[in-house]
């Protein structure tokens, strides 16, 4: 690392350009994002000039991208801030050195063509752009300067990409069912088998505690606080006869957890037991059947499960509104929102799920397939 010693506030590291200064007791410490140094000495004159003029003026001071998006990682305490962080990480080499008011479709565009190369799906992009956008809206009407000035005067509308290239939901058919658990391990049998009998997502069935277990009457059933789910409401999950199964077996394997990880709470499910069961799921099934597996089923995603759960109630006739109870869009306190007459509706509901054939025997192994095949862990047998 070099120093210049000519010019005061600028430092030299890797071959770049560094402002390192403090200017009325702040300090600012940002990349010139040069290695001309004639260029980084404009850049810091522009830096004090513009600090000049909002001490004389009262101007507003600007700020850079990053310098917002480090607020905003500080001053967050949302669930999705890691994910958040990852985002932000990405879009920092194309932004992150650009002034506020900079940034927008235009400055963004160098990212956007960056990840279209690399193959990423378009409503990846998007959801790192609206994370841009949510740090910039933080600058328009949370953040301010010395002055009470905000940080940036106007928030720009940030394009969405679409490429066309949406993956649709995978809907589960009952023979990929039959050849997905028998190529899982006992393990995440059984968490696939609670998915689809509760339509819980991932993340909520690695938080799920048992004592959040509650008899209702003759029922059983898990609540949720409205913090514990993605979108902050109460949710009440009636529990089917495949589920309490499931529960049975899961019983004893940690104090708090009913999935657990190896050392208490998984963090995800998206592990490799997950993908190579499903890669041995699809293999078995084009052995088995004498056709290709689907891409969407040999890729299938654990969400994929959470859209299979609502297609086979609708198929089953349940009704929206009950539908949509349990698929957790219902608000309120759900230890008041439901009476027993209501509860026993959702219990009757996912009840139904049991009746398919597969439902009851792909939790005791061995099993048949639609076509006789005995099925037993890791393919066919």
């Amino acid at each position: 690392m070099g120093q210049n010693k000519t010019v005061k506030g600028l430092v030299q590291r890797n071959g770049i350009w560094h402002i390192e200064k403090q200017i009325s007791g702040q300090r600012i410490r940002k990349s010139t994002g040069t290695a001309d140094k004639r260029e980084a000495e404009k850049f810091l004159v522009f830096l004090l000039e513009q600090h000049r003029k909002t001490m004389i003026y009262g101007e507003r001071l600007q700020y850079t991208f990053e310098q917002a998006a480090t607020r905003y990682i500080k001053e967050e305490t949302k669930k999705s801030l890691p994910r958040d962080i990852q985002d932000l990480r990405q879009v920092m080499p194309c932004i992150g050195g650009l002034m506020l008011e900079q940034v927008h479709d235009g400055t963004l565009q160098g990212f956007v063509d960056q990840r279209r190369e690399d193959g990423v799906k378009s409503g990846t992009v998007n959801r790192a752009l609206s994370v841009v956008g949510i740090v910039l809206k933080r600058a328009n009407k949370r953040y301010r300067d010395v002055n009470g000035r905000p940080w940036l005067a106007h928030v720009p509308e940030i394009t969405k990409q679409n490429w066309g290239d949406k993956r649709k939901a995978h809907i589960l058919t009952d023979l990929e069912e039959y050849y997905l658990m028998a190529a899982l391990s006992d393990d995440f049998r059984r968490i696939v088998g609670f998915l689809l009998n509760t339509g819980l997502r991932a993340g909520e069935l690695c938080a799920l505690r048992w004592d959040w277990l509650e008899p209702r009457e003759h029922l059983s059933c898990f609540v949720f606080a409205g913090e514990k789910t993605k979108n902050q409401l109460d949710r009440l999950i009636a529990l089917n006869s495949n589920a309490l199964q499931i529960l049975s077996q899961q019983r004893g394997l940690h104090e708090y957890y009913v999935f657990p990880g190896r050392s208490g709470q998984r963090k995800e499910l998206k592990s490799t037991g997950w993908r190579r069961g499903r890669e041995r799921a699809a293999d078995a099934f084009e052995r088995g059947e004498g056709k290709p597996a689907s891409d969407s089923f040999r890729n299938l995603r654990l969400h994929d499960l959470r859209h299979t759960f609502a297609t086979r109630l609708r198929r089953l006739g349940v009704s929206h509104e009950t539908r949509k109870d349990l698929m957790d869009h219902a608000q309120g306190d759900v230890t008041t929102l439901y009476s027993q007459v209501e509860v026993f509706e959702l219990w009757r509901s996912v009840e139904l799920l049991c009746s398919r054939d597969l439902g009851a025997d792909i939790l005791q192994f061995p099993a048949k397939s639609p076509h006789g095949h005995h099925l037993k862990q890791g393919g066919l047998g």
